[in-house]
């Protein structure tokens, strides 16, 4: 069976349209980047010089994209005890492996996801519209897969979404120091781990920024020392310690993320992705996953034995339905932990919730709004085009010429109306709830091309790699 029309949702539903994007090369909307993340190639729109203050043409580089993959692969594809988990044990630095490799090897091979037919039986559910089987109800092997299988590329893109975000400083929430409230970042709809994956890319980006920063001025001020001094012997001693502090030169490297601000996030999904989170995080961790010289494993250090550098990154995962949620559990999620929630998306999913109720979720953004503090950013990001369509009403269509024209307007079924969710969103925060939001962004077709020959990810049968087709809007809550 061919992969559904629509994106697999996650939280009631997400979608994703590599189907689409592989027939219609939009070339006005297209983007590819360099490895520094530049971009390459294509007529992109250049949202600075449209007035926009956000500019989404550059992602992070190609090596920490591999990086970002290789979590996914090593976390997700292998059950129970794997070789990750025994190297990390040993220590995967120190080159001491007392395994046989042709006994790890076949115990990989043993233990690894049968994606093939996972994926297949993913697919038929979903065409079948089951979203429960898919999701609500499915295994942990399901879920994995689907993870493998979608959230993995679509971490890539999201993770130029975030940076551009961050960057931007639309967050208020560039490099900070660590005596600084963490920031909260809700994530509704992303329990399969691609939002949480891709914010940990982008806070080791910062993180590795904030190091060559660092690097960079204590190397200038040590020359400029060196030159007053003229003193090649203070010079060298200089290099390697700093006699105001007592810290050596990779000690004082280290401790530039404290510049970095710290985050917590909530992932909130309707199926239990728990077990999914928790893998992920640990392979986060993990200094066992394959990875470059450019950026080393782990991808973020655990912070949990060492909160001395700043820049602390946590998560939690929530199982909740948010359009049946209760006023106080809203009120918890938006005010966790007193953070204050800078960040709420909803990635690939409002679509699935407007079609889910269009009355439960006006409601539940208009509750969100009256909890949200002015300066929390808005983030929605879903399939464009007909794609994110809700279709309201039953019966004949308007277009249908079947219907009797003696038929009184009595006896006339409700025809049906196709609602953009664009429009719909826009109705809920500019009209219904006026003034207390500016819309930031709005893009209704942009591409994400991931760089096809540079990025390895060999998972199993079918689960290759995808392009990215979406629409984004940002909105920043006001005083109003």
């Amino acid at each position: 069976m061919g992969p559904p029309r629509r994106a697999p949702p996650r939280k009631g539903g997400s979608s994703t349209n590599s189907k689409e994007g592989k027939k219609k090369q939009n070339t006005k909307a297209r983007t590819t980047t360099t490895a520094e993340g530049r971009p390459r190639g294509g007529n992109h729109r250049n949202e600075k010089q449209q007035g926009n203050e956000i500019d989404l043409s550059a992602t992070i580089p190609v090596s920490l994209q591999q990086l970002l993959l290789n979590v996914f692969k090593s976390g997700l594809l292998h059950s129970s005890r794997s070789s990750l988990s025994r190297r990390e044990g040993l220590g995967a630095h120190d080159g001491v492996n007392s395994s046989n490799p042709e006994e790890e090897e076949r115990e990989n091979e043993s233990e690894e996801l049968d994606i093939k037919t996972l994926i297949q039986t993913i697919k038929s559910h979903l065409y079948n519209r089951d979203f429960e089987s898919a999701f609500t109800d499915a295994n942990e092997e399901l879920l994995r897969a689907y993870a493998l299988r979608w959230s993995a590329s679509r971490a890539l893109g999201y993770a130029g979404i975030f940076r551009a975000v961050v960057r931007s400083d639309i967050l208020g929430f560039l490099p900070k120091q660590v005596d600084e409230k963490m920031g909260h970042v809700l994530c509704i709809g992303g329990g399969a781990g691609a939002e949480i994956v891709a914010l940990a890319g982008v806070w080791r980006d910062m993180i590795d920024t904030e190091r060559a920063k660092s690097g960079r001025r204590d190397e200038d001020e040590r020359q400029q020392e060196a030159d007053e001094t003229n003193s090649i012997s203070k010079a060298v001693e200089e290099m390697t310690l700093d006699e105001d502090t007592g810290k050596s030169s990779q000690d004082i490297v280290a401790s530039s993320t404290s510049t970095v601000p710290s985050v917590s996030i909530t992932a909130v999904d309707i199926a239990d992705w728990s077990s999914v989170v928790d893998k992920l995080l640990t392979t986060i961790k993990s200094p066992a996953v394959p990875s470059s010289k450019d950026h080393l494993a782990p991808l973020l250090p655990s912070f949990e034995q060492d909160e001395s550098h700043g820049g602390r990154f946590s998560v939690s995962f929530q199982k909740l339905n948010v359009l049946t949620l209760p006023d106080d559990e809203l009120h918890g999620l938006v005010h966790r932990n007193e953070s204050k929630t800078v960040l709420v998306t909803l990635m690939f999913t409002l679509n699935e919730l407007f079609s889910t109720s269009m009355a439960k979720t006006t409601a539940f953004l208009l509750r969100m709004t009256d909890l949200l503090e002015p300066g929390t950013v808005l983030l929605v990001v879903d399939s464009p085009g007909s794609y994110s369509t809700v279709t309201l009403g039953k019966g004949k269509s308007s277009t249908d010429t079947s219907k009797p024209e003696t038929a009184s307007p009595e006896t006339e079924k409700p025809q049906q109306r196709n609602y953009p969710m664009k429009f719909l969103l826009d109705h809920t925060l500019l009209s219904v709830a006026e003034g207390k939001w500016d819309k930031v962004l709005s893009q209704d077709s942009r591409w994400f091309r991931r760089e096809a020959a540079k990025l390895r990810y060999a998972v199993g049968e079918g689960a290759g790699l995808e392009d990215m087709r979406f629409q984004i809007h940002i909105y920043r809550r006001t005083e109003g």
